[in-house]
């Protein structure tokens, strides 16, 4: 479906666990890209394809709302906290769909998640409802072949800035400056006693270890 006006809604989803610079300087280059959108960080509950969260839903909220103090041009969707169901992205992009109406609807993700597209639970409706924005990660690729492939290849744009005039349907493809950057690493850091200094905001590192997450002890020697 085309559009030639109407806000541009892109979603960050994730576990945020915790929020990290890679996270952030992710939604920025949407922002650059897409000056006037709203870009929201949308935080998973239940994560179908990821381990449980080892913040609690509350804490992870807390360490967001931290960082989106300071970037007022970001906000919170916290609607999949609110089930009580996985966090299936087909669900949360029916709902919002019927909020936005047909304004163009941008969802987020990297290029490993974009190969693994066929085992998403009603995968095949998600452009239905959204375009796609695929992410290009350090680690892979886009597939070459298969299911996956052939999508991309049926529904892709020229460049990502057109997906702003599509209200779903379409594929785009964008490389970015990447901080290599997870919060597996950031949890084993602190589990291991090492400090994630510089791998996340320092609001979100004082959080940590104010609330002694992820095994963070207070007088460990390797950290700070």
């Amino acid at each position: 479906m085309s559009t030639s006006c109407g806000m541009v809604h892109i979603i960050l989803g994730g576990t945020f666990d915790p929020v990290h610079l890679g996270h952030l300087r992710m939604a920025q280059e949407m922002l650059n890209r897409f000056p006037e959108a709203q870009v929201s960080l949308m935080p998973a509950a239940y994560p179908p394809h990821r381990p449980t969260p080892g913040a609690t839903t509350a804490q992870r909220i807390e360490m967001l709302n931290l960082v989106l103090k300071t970037a007022p041009q970001l906000t919170l969707d916290s609607r999949e906290l609110e089930r009580n169901d996985p966090s299936y992205s087909v669900v949360t992009l029916r709902n919002l769909r019927l909020e936005i109406g047909d304004n163009p609807l941008i969802f987020l993700m990297g290029t490993d998640a974009f190969a693994k597209l066929d085992s998403w639970y009603h995968w095949q409706e998600l452009l239905d409802l959204s375009n796609i924005l695929v992410v290009g990660r350090p680690s892979s690729e886009l597939p070459q072949q298969g299911p996956v492939a052939e999508l991309y290849q049926a529904h892709k744009v020229s460049k990502p800035e057109d997906l702003a005039h599509h209200s779903c349907g379409r594929i785009g493809f964008c490389e970015m400056p990447q901080l290599d950057i997870s919060s597996t690493y950031i949890r084993e850091q602190i589990k291991n006693g090492f400090s994630p200094r510089f791998l996340l905001p320092d609001v979100i590192l004082d959080y940590i270890q104010q609330h002694g997450l992820y095994g963070y002890q207070a007088h460990s020697p390797k950290g700070n």
